[in-house]
């Protein structure tokens, strides 16, 4: 199993949904929740449009359930642009099993990222804080067990480099819920926060790494107006 989604078949200011989140962006998202709503946005991306996640009143997530399946072990990615940390503790991502919690990945108010339980307490914490003003990359693992779960993250603040800034993981972990079915890409509670969120993808076989052979956001702008001026 391999879900990828990059934005790419998105107009920008639009409204994320179900239907118009995949052809050129990748795997459809399998539904869409919130009020603000996600949007398609061009003035951060990693090639011509990423999804820009404003927090607000309401939890906001991008949704893949059916597609992905049930699993026991997973390991993804999200490239992350954020304007500053939230002024109070958010998620990033949820994975779910059965309608319920299995752990989370959290926005901290230092800046720094978290892998939480089902019972929304912290594995560890980063000691780096995220890169604000800049593409940065996440990528982690979960095995999704009841005892002696192995979590990992790797937090890259050089959005591409093969090379972790932090590399934070336990093989203990206990309260990780017994499998996923549910991934919800987004925000989660009511912290004010502004981030866009690219290059997504959850598998089940390993490490992503970072995305090769796409354009970067300069080359991308220069090949629009290559298009447009052809037109």
């Amino acid at each position: 199993m391999e879900l990828n989604n990059g934005a790419e078949g998105g107009s920008n200011g639009v409204t994320v949904s179900a239907a118009n989140s995949g052809g050129a962006s990748g795997n459809a998202f399998d539904s869409t929740v919130g009020t603000p709503t996600i949007t398609y946005d061009s003035a951060q991306a990693r090639g011509t449009l990423a999804y820009k996640v404003v927090a607000g009143a309401s939890a906001q997530q991008l949704v893949w359930s059916s597609s992905m399946g049930t699993q026991a072990e997973l390991w993804g990615r999200l490239y992350l642009y954020s304007s500053g940390a939230p002024n109070s503790s958010n998620g990033l991502i949820r994975f779910l099993t059965g309608g319920s919690q299995a752990a989370r990945l959290r926005y901290e108010t230092t800046g720094a990222l978290a892998i939480a339980d089902s019972g929304n307490s912290p594995e560890f914490t980063t000691t780096n804080a995220l890169a604000t003003g800049q593409w940065t990359r996440v990528e982690f693992h979960i095995q999704f067990i009841a005892t002696n779960a192995v979590v990992e993250l790797r937090l890259y603040n050089s959005a591409d480099s093969t090379t972790p800034t932090e590399t934070q993981s336990v093989s203990n972990a206990a309260g990780m819920g017994v499998n996923c079915d549910t991934i919800q890409i987004g925000s989660f509670n009511s912290a004010t926060m502004t981030v866009w969120m690219d290059g997504l993808q959850v598998n089940n076989t390993g490490w992503p790494g970072p995305i090769v052979g796409r354009p970067s956001p300069l080359v991308a702008s220069r090949a629009a107006t290559v298009r447009a001026a052809r037109w």
